[in-house]
């Protein structure tokens, strides 16, 4: 999936921001696409990517952290992004 793609997909959809709580989300289910900036620090990189894979959730990654929290709409960097599952996707 192409930048523009995820911008779009962020932009409407449910999400949470940062890694504690897309990990919460990725443990509890409600997360069905993480989005991970490829500048974000190796370990959260690491911890994210293991929790998702483990749950078997989608993972994407963003050009930059300032790009993500952009692309999220939010005015700061955002190292992970979770995109939020509709209700009986998982």
């Amino acid at each position: 999936m192409d930048k523009e793609k995820l911008a779009k997909m962020l932009n409407g959809s449910s999400k949470v921001v940062g890694s504690k709580q897309v990990l919460k989300g990725v443990s509890d289910g409600t997360i069905g696409c993480v989005i991970i900036a490829s500048d974000a620090d190796a370990d959260v990189k690491r911890a994210i990517a293991s929790a998702a894979e483990a749950n078997g959730v989608t993972l994407k990654y963003f050009p930059s952290k300032r790009k993500l929290g952009e692309a999220a709409g939010i005015e700061v960097e955002a190292a992970t992004v979770g995109i939020l599952s509709a209700k009986g996707d998982k």
